[in-house]
């Protein structure tokens, strides 16, 4: 926001934010599926269980279809100038901070099941 204005480019802004930890969940969790495949294959300790590997699979689902749906955002978005200045009661704002809300959510959770993971998955 700009002098209380908020302008698109300051939702761009977040969107961009937004996809970057994304793909570093995402990377993430192919880390910790990779390490379980090793030690399925006898090169550590206990392996996750059947729930634990439905978890990823949930929450990559997640993270997919929070990119696409910031992805129609960006898309919808581009047709404006980025300096175009909109009310908090405007349609995009309701949107991106609706966005908002589920980002911070799912990387809590995220993040908090991640370092459960590790925990579980290290030595």
């Amino acid at each position: 926001m700009k002098e209380g204005k908020i302008h698109l480019v300051d939702l761009d802004f977040e969107y961009k934010m937004w996809k970057n930890h994304i793909e570093w969940f995402l990377r993430d969790l192919k880390i910790v599926r990779d390490r379980n495949e090793e030690i399925s294959q006898g090169l550590g300790h206990g392996e996750l269980n059947t729930v634990e590997e439905m978890i990823i699979d949930e929450y990559e689902q997640q993270l997919k279809k929070m990119q696409g749906r910031i992805k129609t955002q960006e898309q919808e978005l581009q047709y404006y100038n980025k300096d175009f200045p909109v009310t908090p009661d405007h349609q995009y704002v309701k949107e991106h901070m609706d966005l908002r809300g589920k980002m911070e959510r799912m990387s809590n959770e995220v993040i908090d099941k991640i370092s459960d993971l590790i925990k579980e998955l290290s030595v």
